[in-house]
């Protein structure tokens, strides 16, 4: 049960870190089309790029010392 709740916080975890960042970019280069300034704004993608993939990288770096 507990690996499936597992894979299962993980998945979730990517899911929202994909609807993140595609909504970032959709704003940045959809919206916001010819607007040189948009580029240079942050909004959501500094807590979807580091923060979610390091969260999202835990289990695997247990894995992986485990198999050491």
């Amino acid at each position: 049960m507990y690996l499936k709740c597992l894979v299962y916080g993980v998945y979730s975890l990517e899911f929202v870190q994909s609807v993140l960042v595609v909504d970032a970019l959709f704003r940045t280069f959809v919206t916001k089309f010819g607007d040189v300034q948009a580029l240079d704004q942050v909004e959501t993608l500094w807590l979807s790029v580091p923060i979610l993939t390091a969260i999202g990288e835990l289990p695997c770096i247990e894995n992986e010392w485990l198999m050491f």
